[in-house]
């Protein structure tokens, strides 16, 4: 009370006793006013040191652009920005991130709704997989809302019900640009446009079997498939990050085209965040630098837990894991073949000084073969013939012939003993993989290789130890790969293999990240290769469509689809795009049974094995966990923190 108040009221006391007194009433004495104690100040509150976390990998990513292809190292930085597509995947199960939930049908934001077509509609026919616009004489095969297939004569019928498959997300509350502009459904439709543009490389499969794509409030979009298609996996599809249309947009503060886009430096390697974290520098050769986004939607959370978020490229492995021990790294991600140094690792552990994570993994180490090489390609893949004049890998048995020459367990222990032997393209351990029993294994039997290869023109006709076709042309290959550690081991071993055991002669290429540029220039994208080596994650759904007829690298079907193989069979297209396109899980099961069983015979590419994701953790870090089918060990990057000095 300050001194003036204090007065005031002890006048107002005195007068009011007065006057009691005078009307004969008892005196009453004001109580004695105490001071109260000084008031103490606050003791300074202590700001907590900002915390770094370093993530050491063994490449540099080639961009940031999610319109190119993602191999992890990209995977990994694009977590920490936009939480990559909005959908986690994780131990075989599906976990909304930035959409509020997983669309489903008994909730109503997933719905078949039945239609009827005609001559001059554009529909899908899962015959044939393909988007054909009715006329009179067509014959297509369309999907029922019971998922029955009924084929369909338009010269006998003018018009069919079939279905079209319509799906709604809705954005979490709160999202925004980290320049302070919220992030809407026209962002996320702005993303639709650049993929589905013939400017970007992304695969055109979904985009192609699309209606509509809209958004019908600032949270809210819808997709509608083309009548006829549908899909299993229709709440993650179709999802992509979103992509900021005031910036990039025709009236935005840049303004690109799609094409612009694919070689804007901003646009590929400086990502626009809603994420946990922003770009703060790019490095080249060195690190990424990343920092706490203030407007990150989760920010009222405390999240995320640590400031700056630093990507070091160490393409040494062995100094990679030595820089864990010491301190220098705190997270080792998967992309640095931990397998070929397993000894050293264990030996760290046993000192206290790091942790190794290592679970059964959803990618596998898989060698392609170049089936239909691009025209003009001038290597043994592209100039090498069959005696019917087709390009030499696009003859099954010869495929089948080196999946007998070569000992894919001797091939693990090089690379590490780590590993697992894989059949087909789906993870032994998966739910919906076939089981051993119903497709085909190829034993190590150099004898049935060679026999084949003998039956198919290829004997060692001048004694010099390899193959020829009594035509002057040696069975000379080359092995290409994106290089590392790990594939140092692998190829080394399948050259020394496929030399002894089936006299065929290869030469080891090894690439950066160049390995995997888009097509027509590309090597893996652009079909210019003889034999191929990289991972594959597989994810919850076996990845059949990486070897079906419209995942061909191409013009058509994008310069970045995933069968480089080239790799073409109806049945197996019909068979994969049944288990992919039916929500009854009976029919999933045996539609992928069946595309395995064909994949095993036909042997588009030779799965090595199934690699043991392993990460390595420093001490003293928490919130690392390792998941076999999540797409990176960064998916809760924004949990990542650091409790030991």
């Amino acid at each position: 009370m300050s001194r003036n108040r204090f007065m005031v009221v002890l006048g107002f006391l005195v007068v009011a006793s007065m006057l009691l007194a005078a009307c004969g009433q008892k005196t009453v004495t004001p109580a004695a006013v105490i001071p109260s104690a000084p008031t103490q100040p606050p003791a300074p509150t202590e700001t907590p040191a900002p915390k770094t976390f370093v993530v050491c990998m063994a490449q540099e990513p080639a961009d940031l652009n999610q319109f190119t292809a993602t191999p992890l190292v990209k995977a990994a930085v694009l977590e920490a920005l936009n939480e990559n597509n909005g959908m986690d995947t994780r131990s075989y199960t599906y976990q909304a991130v930035w959409v509020q939930k997983v669309p489903s049908y008994a909730d109503g934001d997933a719905k078949l709704i039945t239609v009827d077509v005609k001559v001059g509609d554009i529909v899908y026919d899962s015959a044939t997989d393909s988007v054909v616009t009715l006329a009179g004489d067509s014959k297509v095969t369309l999907t029922q809302a019971d998922g029955s297939l009924l084929a369909v004569d338009f010269a006998v019928t003018p018009t069919a019900k079939t279905v079209k498959q319509s799906v709604t997300w809705k954005l979490v509350d709160g999202m925004t640009w980290e320049d302070g502009t919220p992030v809407t459904s026209d962002d996320e439709i702005f993303s639709y446009e650049i993929a589905k543009s013939p400017d970007s490389p992304i695969g055109k499969y979904n985009y192609e079997r699309t209606e509509s794509f809209t958004a019908s409030d600032a949270q809210t979009f819808t997709w509608m498939s083309l009548a006829g298609y549908t899909t299993g996996t229709y709440f993650t599809d179709l999802l992509i990050a979103p992509t900021p249309r005031h910036v990039y947009g025709a009236n935005g503060s840049h303004p690109l085209t799609v094409a612009e886009m694919m070689g804007d430096e901003t646009f590929n390697r400086h990502t626009m965040a809603f994420g946990p974290f922003k770009i703060s520098e790019w490095v080249p050769g060195d690190h990424i630098t990343l920092v706490k986004n203030p407007t990150y939607y989760r920010a009222s959370e405390g999240l995320p837990k640590v400031d700056t978020l630093i990507y070091r490229f160490i393409g040494d492995t062995n100094q990679l894991v030595a820089q864990l021990a010491s301190g220098e790294c705190d997270l080792g991600t998967e992309d640095s073949a931990f397998d070929s140094v397993m000894p050293a690792i264990k030996d760290y552990e046993a000192q206290g000084l790091l942790t190794a994570q290592i679970v059964a993994g959803s990618s596998f180490e898989h060698l392609d073969f170049n089936a239909l090489p691009v025209d003009g390609y001038t290597g043994f893949a592209g100039t090498v013939k069959n005696p019917d004049g087709s390009p030499i890998f696009s003859n099954p048995e010869i495929r089948q012939a080196f999946a007998y020459c070569i000992d894919r367990q001797a091939v693990i222990d090089a690379a590490g003993g780590v590993g697992v032997l894989q059949q087909t393209y789906t993870n032994p351990t998966a739910p919906l993989y076939a089981g051993d029993a119903n497709i085909t294994i190829y034993p190590f039997d150099p004898a049935k290789g060679l026999a084949l290869l003998a039956a198919n023109g290829w004997t060692d006709t001048d004694g010099d130890g390899i193959l020829d076709n009594g035509h002057g042309q040696k069975f000379s290959i080359v092995h290409s790969t994106k290089m590392n550690n790990m594939r140092q081991l692998t190829t080394q071993n399948i050259q020394q293999q496929l030399l002894e055991n089936c006299k065929i002669e290869t030469t080891i290429s090894g690439y950066g990240t160049e390995y995997f540029d888009p097509g027509p220039d590309g090597l893996v994208y652009g079909r210019q290769f003889d034999l191929g080596e990289y991972t594959t994650s597989t994810g919850v759904e076996p990845p059949c469509n990486m070897y079906i007829t419209n995942s061909i690298p191409n013009e058509a079907d994008g310069w970045n689809a995933n069968n480089d193989n080239g790799f073409s069979n109806a049945e197996f297209d019909a068979a994969c795009t049944l288990a992919l396109n039916t929500s009854d899980p009976t029919v999933k099961q045996q539609q992928h049974a069946l595309a395995q069983k064909i994949f095993s015979e036909l042997v588009p590419s030779i799965p090595l094995f199934n690699r043991a994701k392993i990460c390595i953790v420093a001490t003293g870090v928490e919130g690392v966990i390792m998941d076999p089918t999540a797409n990176s060990e960064l998916w809760n990057v924004e949990n990542f923190d650091i409790t030991a000095p």
